[in-house]
């Protein structure tokens, strides 16, 4: 399970068309579509509110990250 919280990525993943302005993504690209028609792996929308690798990702604010290593079970100080 992959959760992703860009719908332009989400989008983009499950395509079935390339338009190969990418072109070092082109065999990634076929790779995972491969890999979601087979089942193998799933991509999931999840907001970013809701997001919990956010703050190892980018800049929040203290309390989305003091909410999110709540719920990770760290202990935030």
């Amino acid at each position: 399970m992959i959760y992703c919280d860009s719908k332009a990525t989400l989008f983009k993943a499950t395509n079935k068309t390339y338009n190969g302005k990418k072109r070092h993504l082109s065999l990634k690209h076929q790779s995972l579509r491969g890999l979601l028609k087979q089942g193998v792996v799933i991509i999931d929308y999840v907001e970013s509110k809701n997001n919990l690798a956010d703050p190892l990702t980018k800049g929040l604010a203290r309390d989305m990250i003091a909410k999110t290593s709540k719920r990770m079970g760290l202990r935030f100080v």
